[in-house]
């Protein structure tokens, strides 16, 4: 009876002391997991570390050529840490703890908005951080008015919206909805060749001509559209993301508007926006920026509801000019709907220039003339 008694003494102390053992085990466990539950999520909202500034000079606006010192600033950092410095997306510097500064001549940039980031990663995460600053052009524009060479007629009913040269022709697309066109046109009469109807639903706009391929925009229907320069065929289309109202080409990219400042790159082919800038003059910004001529290294880009031309770098968005073309149109001309001025062409081989307007009954071959 004792031995029984002693015997089952002994096993429920060692059940006890395997119970307790056992759940002192998972709670060493649990505590492991938890700890690694709690870095984890420390990791996970963690503050960013960066922080970016212009340290010389401190303002708000900038002039072209301007030298500026961006300083980079890293919270709890570590020796390992670098920072990638960049400006509109090209990488310009590496940054560490130590050598935390870079100054930046604003003339790699452009006029306008460029964009400054700064990224890190640190523990597989990526910060960053970023700050904007605005160019203005370091250039007093010229000024320029005109001079007419020639008339030729042009048709009343065409609410121009691009045109362009090639050929002993004017191509030119026409606007509004149901009425939308691309045409080519004979400029000594005025005559029509070819004419193609865009979709009724589309309001066309600016077009250019790109490796014998002629490429349209539209107004608000985010599509583009690329024809056969000979058969004025369809051969693609492609979507974009708001507006479109100029189009041209320097013979390797598109250049396009949508009535703002900015002017963005179109990649030939995937018709992908690249990169793009904002067009100023010493002042201000240049809005309206409407249908547009590539000619001997700049863009000319009619200012809507305006008769004034614009011409700037299309590299640097600078204003090298203004041209007036008040009154080109004769007022005895004019009808009830007489439209603004739109249309620039460019007979390179020639070196003639013309322009017209949305609904104009003449087309003007010009040369621009300093005031």
């Amino acid at each position: 009876m004792i031995k029984n008694t002693l015997y089952y003494f002994t096993l429920i102390i060692s059940i006890f002391l395997l119970t307790r053992c056992k759940s002192g085990n998972n709670e060493q466990d649990l505590d492991t997991t938890d700890k690694k539950n709690v870095k984890n999520e420390v990791l996970t909202h963690i503050k960013n570390p960066l922080s970016i500034t212009i340290s010389k000079p401190e303002k708000d606006n900038y002039i072209f050529g301007e030298k500026i010192q961006i300083t980079v600033e890293l919270k709890d950092t570590v020796s390992e840490d670098t920072v990638v410095l960049s400006v509109n997306d090209k990488n310009i510097a590496v940054l560490t703890k130590d050598s935390n500064t870079f100054i930046w001549n604003t003339e790699n940039g452009h006029t306008g908005r460029n964009i400054i980031k700064a990224e890190l990663d640190r523990n597989n995460q990526r910060f960053n951080k970023q700050l904007f600053i605005t160019v203005f052009s370091d250039i007093i524009p010229e000024e320029y008015t005109y001079k007419i060479k020639k008339v030729y007629k042009h048709d009343v009913n065409a609410y121009t919206q691009g045109l362009f040269y090639h050929n002993g022709y004017l191509y030119e697309a026409t606007g509004l909805k149901g009425e939308s066109t691309v045409r080519k046109v004979k400029p000594e009469t005025g005559e029509v060749i070819r004419s193609f109807a865009v979709p009724e639903d589309v309001f066309g706009e600016g077009i250019t001509l790109f490796d014998n391929k002629i490429i349209q925009i539209s107004w608000q229907a985010g599509r583009g559209f690329v024809y056969d320069l000979n058969t004025f065929n369809q051969i693609d289309e492609f979507t974009y993301s708001g507006e479109g109202w100029g189009i041209c080409t320097d013979g390797e990219k598109l250049f396009m508007t949508d009535g703002s400042p900015e002017v963005k790159i179109l990649e030939p082919g995937s018709y992908s926006v690249i990169s793009s800038f904002e067009v100023y003059d010493n002042k201000k910004p240049v809005k309206y920026l409407n249908e547009l001529e590539y000619i001997d290294g700049y863009i000319y880009a009619n200012i809507y509801q305006y008769d004034k031309i614009v011409k700037f770098d299309p590299v640097t968005g600078r204003v090298a000019a203004y041209i007036d073309l008040s009154h080109i149109l004769p007022m005895n001309d004019y009808t009830h709907d007489t439209d603004v001025l739109n249309g620039i062409a460019y007979d390179e081989q020639n070196k003639r220039l013309f322009v017209t307007g949305k609904k104009w009954p003449k087309l003007f071959e010009v040369e621009f003339v300093k005031k």
